[in-house]
């Protein structure tokens, strides 16, 4: 969500300072990686920023007549640059300005601060200067662990890199070209490394869902033929959803894939009621009518049906597209994928289906053939529905008071949900971790 990549400074020779360190960070290191498209953010910490500590002795403010304030104001007159205007030669102007900047230690000891009886006062007479570090805020220190143990590799410079609307891969490896060729800066954290990990995980669970999904479309059609027809729903709704990521400029990252990952199941949804009609339909008409007019009046029959059932799954997701803030971001893109897939299958289903079906499927054999398996799962599920509909039919009070205790007992969690730490609740209650 931001932070993609961690590296820090190491000093193979031992002749830096924690000081030098930080300053080459701070710098050279830090302006660099900036210039790389994305880049918000380059966070330093460990070392010490380097600082030029002036310590005033007290007595030889006494001595000199001299206050902290004309110190100060002495020190920051003599580090400014300043404008004197310009001046003209042959037509040309001339800009002229005063460069103030101390640069190290013997500058600052050469200001003048005063001038007393005569004689200038220096900075170094009244002060010990001396090159330190500003007020830490944080140390970063490495440990170098191997089967034996670990051992403390002491202080290091440790700095992190923060992206908005990135692409994780791409972007990590213009870090790389950037940090190329520069000595110490050793990256050990990339998250480019997680999202290739997570990639590969939705990717896994995505063809084994479609895996999963083709066979128990075989089995429960208990046909190869219709199976294929309805299976081809996935790779062209997948397809579809990609097609228009690309056009929108939605990224293939976590969420983008973890939304076609939970529509597999949805997207054969309306192909399946299609197919399932079309080959009722063939197998009643026998050799009567014309597959074409069998197929075209089966498909009209469940089309609105169908496109409402579709429309219904992506209104579901509308309060998702309207997410604001880091929300939003994260979200979104499931949202959006969903709803491309879903339109998608809704597409394959009322457009391209029906041609598969005319094309593959077959009208019903004559022969007198037992069962088929899916014909025998599909009795037994009817042997088992058909009694406990029929008792809820018959009593419908029943029905109804069973269903208001289920509902009463959801809403009874209701006042626990905001008790979500033992330190919120009182003794005797219950609360959720």
């Amino acid at each position: 969500m931001g932070l993609v990549l961690f590296y820090y400074l190491d000093d193979t020779t031992g002749s830096y300072s924690l000081e030098e360190l930080r300053s080459m960070q701070d710098w050279i290191v830090k302006y660099n990686l900036q210039t790389v498209p994305g880049v918000t953010e380059v966070l330093g910490i460990g070392g010490f920023e380097k600082q030029f500590h002036v310590d005033v002795d007290p007595d030889r403010l006494l001595q000199f007549d001299l206050t902290l304030e004309e110190v100060l104001g002495s020190i920051q007159q003599n580090n400014l640059n300043v404008g004197a205007q310009f001046i003209v030669r042959n037509s040309e102007q001339y800009v002229v300005r005063s460069v103030g900047l101390a640069t190290g230690i013997g500058d600052l000891e050469g200001i003048v601060v005063k001038t007393f009886e005569g004689t200038p006062v220096y900075l170094h007479q009244i002060a010990e200067i001396q090159v330190g570090g500003a007020i830490r805020q944080g140390l970063q220190t490495k440990k170098w662990c191997r089967r034996g143990g670990c051992r403390n590799g002491g202080q290091v410079v440790w700095d992190q890199l923060k992206y908005s609307h990135w692409s994780g891969r791409s972007q990590t490896r213009r870090n790389q070209r950037c940090v190329a060729g520069r000595v110490n800066i050793v990256p050990y954290y990339e998250q480019k490394s997680l999202v290739e990990a997570a990639v590969a995980t939705v990717s896994n669970a995505l063809w084994q869902g479609i895996v999963l999904v083709i066979v128990i479309l075989i089995v429960f059609l208990g046909s190869f033929r219709p199976s294929v027809v309805v299976a081809a729903a996935i790779p062209f709704s997948v397809l579809f959803a990609t097609f228009w990521m690309g056009q929108l400029g939605i990224s293939a990252n976590l969420m983008s894939l973890g939304g076609l990952a939970i529509a597999i199941g949805l997207m054969v949804d309306g192909t399946i009621v299609v197919v399932e009609n079309i080959q009722r339909n063939l197998i009643r008409a026998g050799g009567e009518v014309s597959r074409r007019d069998v197929v075209v009046n089966a498909c009209s029959e469940v089309m609105r049906p169908v496109a409402f059932a579709v429309s219904i799954i992506v209104l579901v997701f509308t309060p998702l597209f309207l997410l604001q803030g880091v929300e939003g971001i994260t979200f979104r893109p499931l949202a959006y994928t969903v709803a491309l897939a879903m339109i998608g299958s809704l597409v394959f289903a009322v457009v391209v289906s029906p041609v598969f079906s005319d094309f593959i499927l077959r009208r019903a054999s004559t022969s007198n053939a037992g069962p088929t398996v899916a014909e025998r799962v599909d009795n037994w599920i009817r042997d088992m529905y058909r009694p406990m509909v029929s008792l809820f039919v018959k009593n419908r009070k029943v029905a109804v008071a069973t269903v208001a205790a289920l509902i009463l007992g959801g809403a009874s969690t209701f006042p626990f949900w905001d008790q979500n730490s033992p330190q919120h609740c009182k003794k005797g209650h219950w609360f959720y971790d």
